[in-house]
């Protein structure tokens, strides 16, 4: 019992967040699962062929983008692609009048609004996934078991993949349970410049006016939620590491 919103009396503060959490949850699972295997993928292929043009763009794009702060990432790609080239909407987690439903057509209608939101996120969070896997992967592919399997003539993908990154990965998800905070951080700006109905937009407005048990009530859930993604990364540690084991 988070009491009631000041602002949307007599609406009880936990009945806003309900709303407003699925669309928050979702931008992040998305972008968060996207720019972790894209980023994670690039940076072992980057540290497996050195030598490679392709690689040495893709590390330049990365190490660009990467200090770009959340904000005007997505004011470039609103700028662009919903004043300039008007592809996808402005604002909004759907379009105004549609009917809410599972069919297709309100599917297609909430992706076309999430597109920018989370390709700002995407965009960003690559950078990141990249050069931490390209700095561990350096240094296993130096490691005896690698160089052994090189000079035994195993095909190259199956060193890349089953030899180098799996065992840079484990970092990689240590980074993830590290970075939950950030990244939620970065859902709630982007939902601010996108009007994204979400937990971010939520926080924002409750601010403006002053809305004490909402914003406590956000602050909240979001502590929850961030530190139950990172306990269950955690238990996930025996699965990809025989190393690990919990008595």
């Amino acid at each position: 019992d988070l009491g009631p919103s000041f602002t949307h009396f007599p609406t009880p503060v936990i009945d806003l967040i309900k709303m407003s959490l699925p669309w928050t949850v979702g931008l992040l699972l998305v972008s968060l699962t996207l720019s972790w295997v894209i980023g994670t993928i690039l940076g072992g292929i980057r540290v497996s062929f050195p030598h490679s043009k392709l690689g040495r763009v893709i590390e330049l794009f990365a190490m660009g983008v990467r200090p770009i702060p959340y904000y005007i990432m997505a004011l470039v790609l609103l700028i662009l692609f919903a004043f300039l080239l008007p592809i996808f909407p402005m604002a909004g987690g759907y379009s105004v009048g549609s009917r809410v439903g599972f069919n297709l057509k309100f599917f297609m209608d909430l992706l076309r609004h999430a597109f920018l939101p989370i390709l700002s996120m995407v965009i960003l969070e690559i950078g990141g996934w990249f050069l931490q896997m390209r700095n561990v992967a350096s240094n296993i592919i130096e490691e005896d078991y690698v160089v052994y399997a090189e000079a035994s003539g195993l095909p190259k993908f199956k060193i890349v993949f089953l030899y180098i990154m799996r065992n840079a990965i484990i970092p990689q998800i240590t980074g993830l349970a590290l970075n939950l905070g950030f990244i939620f951080g970065g859902a709630l700006i982007t939902e601010i410049v996108f009007s994204y109905p979400g937990m971010g937009n939520l926080l924002y407005s409750a601010i403006l006016a002053g809305d004490y048990n909402l914003i406590m009530g956000i602050n909240i859930f979001s502590i929850v939620g961030v530190s139950t993604a990172m306990l269950i990364i955690d238990l996930l540690y025996p699965l990809l590491d025989p190393r690990v084991r919990y008595q």
